[in-house]
């Protein structure tokens, strides 16, 4: 029975999706994989106790059928923190996340361990990475966001790994390089991952960035927003894979508009130029703030070109903030983006040496 704790440098870097593309695949390959999330920042409430979504949507999409709250033994809410802070929280909250881990390695082949979203999450409670690891004694694999614009070369990748490695010490047995532009490809693996490798980091893949997976679905935007469909309620599965904002010129606007492909055009409900201006190139739907309804030849044009029209009574601002809160984030909650990230670690992500570090069969 072997266990996996799998974390990452800086948030949404993909962690979940590679928990759940490797969850995947050990199943296909007879495994019996267990899941827990030792410590959760995003509290949430379903059925009257707290739970963390994301460990809900892992435990869903692999089958499991241990119940949602206890995929998430330590829960960090309000309560929790004030408890630790003024000394009167009176669990041993390492010891219970033990208890969790011992519980679900016993009835599994393999545990995959999701770790907190950044390498300096849960120390006001004592339970940061390098505390809880070393509690469980794991190995961790921990995830890295490529980095070229904000930093020279590739230097931020190569810093966050040396990081992790300076942090976690013989427990880090690797790392995966997520979201790499199809240009640096090259650049990373002839460059970046022999460096790594010769500073002691084993680089276990280099996985390419691709915007599918980061779409949103326009169901996704309609909850998110609280909006009113005008047209497309069909279309809730449809993705989106770029956000515009319609507040310039329709002169201005039409580059942008064409560059971008399956996006969302955010304006004003009024802007009747830029919702036409949107409607002749790729748009999945379209975001009225202001709570103004449209024209009637714009409802007509949309209908025609499969275009979703949401309205909402945020302003402009107001709307793109709620939804940015989000957008980016790799979320795999429709199959055919399931299906195409487990292509991308079948071609891109070392497997079978994985597998041989954790000692685990490969078939």
């Amino acid at each position: 029975m072997k266990s996996l704790y799998i974390t990452s440098v800086s948030t949404f870097s993909g962690k979940t999706a590679l928990i759940l593309g490797l969850g995947l695949r050990m199943q296909a390959a007879g495994l019996k994989v267990g899941y827990l999330k030792p410590v959760s920042m995003q509290p949430a409430r379903a059925g009257g106790r707290i739970l963390d979504e994301d460990a809900d949507f892992v435990r869903r999409s692999l089958g499991l059928d241990t119940p949602p709250w206890e995929l998430a033994p330590i829960v960090i809410d309000t309560e929790l923190l004030q408890s630790v802070m003024n000394g009167t929280q009176e669990r041993d909250l390492l010891a219970v996340i033990k208890n969790a881990c011992d519980a679900t390695v016993e009835a599994h082949d393999v545990v995959l361990l999701e770790g907190g979203s950044s390498m300096r999450e849960g120390y006001a409670v004592g339970l940061n990475t390098l505390n809880v690891v070393e509690h469980l004694q794991v190995p961790v694999l921990s995830v890295v966001s490529y980095s070229s614009e904000q930093c020279m070369a590739g230097m931020c990748t190569l810093d966050d790994a040396l990081a992790a490695k300076r942090r976690l010490g013989e427990r880090l047995i690797g790392i995966v390089i997520n979201t790499v532009p199809r240009e640096d490809m090259q650049y990373v693996r002839e460059h970046i991952v022999p460096f790594l490798q010769k500073e002691g980091v084993r680089v276990f893949g280099v996985l390419p960035f691709d915007p599918y997976l980061r779409a949103l679905s326009v169901g996704e935007m309609i909850d998110r927003l609280g909006a009113k469909v005008l047209t497309g309620s069909h279309l809730r599965e449809r993705l989106v894979e770029h956000m515009s904002v319609g507040a310039m010129t329709v002169e201005s606007a039409m580059p942008r508009f064409r560059r971008q492909l399956n996006k969302a055009v955010f304006t004003g409900g009024d802007r009747t130029d830029i919702q036409a201006a949107a409607l002749e190139t790729s748009t999945t739907c379209l975001v009225l703030t202001g709570n103004l309804q449209p024209t009637s030849t714009i409802l007509k044009r949309a209908e025609e070109q499969n275009v979703a029209v949401l309205l909402v009574a945020d302003n402009t601002l107001e709307a793109v903030e709620k939804v940015e809160g989000v957008f980016g984030r790799t979320s795999l909650a429709q199959p055919e983006k399931l299906s195409r990230f487990q292509a991308m670690l079948s071609e891109h992500l070392d497997y079978a040496g994985l597998l041989q570090v954790l000692e685990l069969a490969h078939p």
